[in-house]
């Protein structure tokens, strides 16, 4: 039989609006474990709804004040929201793959004998391959 709840909904409701949406500090409030108010919130759509109101307000004050920092020329303001909202125009990170002092990668592809065969021609037959062998060109990669 299941134990009778602690808590009604409306009370985990009333602590995470005084909490602003805290899980910890809602639980505080309540006088219990922060996974308490963790299960309220799966077992009731209610409760998880009310908490993630106030991670949107959170969210939105967030995104408010780093508008007014970008407004007022933060260098930081500006980078980060260039790097992570400006990522679809370009504004990512950047990596480039160069070879030695700058120059292209140079790849090199060894086959072992157990991987190819190779004529006296300069022939390549992979193993298990039938028909006729292929000749390889000297920038060619199989």
């Amino acid at each position: 039989m299941a134990r009778p709840q602690r808590y009604t909904p409306a009370q985990v409701i009333a602590a995470l609006d005084e909490a602003k949406g805290l899980v910890s500090l809602a639980a505080k409030r309540l006088g219990c474990d922060p996974d308490t108010v963790q299960r309220y919130c799966q077992r009731y759509p209610r409760v998880q709804a009310a908490k993630e109101a106030h991670r949107g307000e959170m969210l939105d004050q967030a995104e408010l004040w780093l508008w007014h920092a970008i407004q007022g020329g933060e260098p930081w303001a500006i980078t980060f929201a260039l790097r992570t909202l400006g990522r679809n125009r370009g504004y990512g990170p950047r990596m480039e793959h160069t070879g030695e002092e700058g120059g292209p990668i140079v790849v090199r592809v060894v086959y072992s004998e157990q991987e190819h065969r190779s004529g006296p021609d300069g022939t390549y037959t992979p193993l298990g391959a039938t028909g006729s062998p292929r000749s390889l060109g000297t920038n060619e990669l199989v």
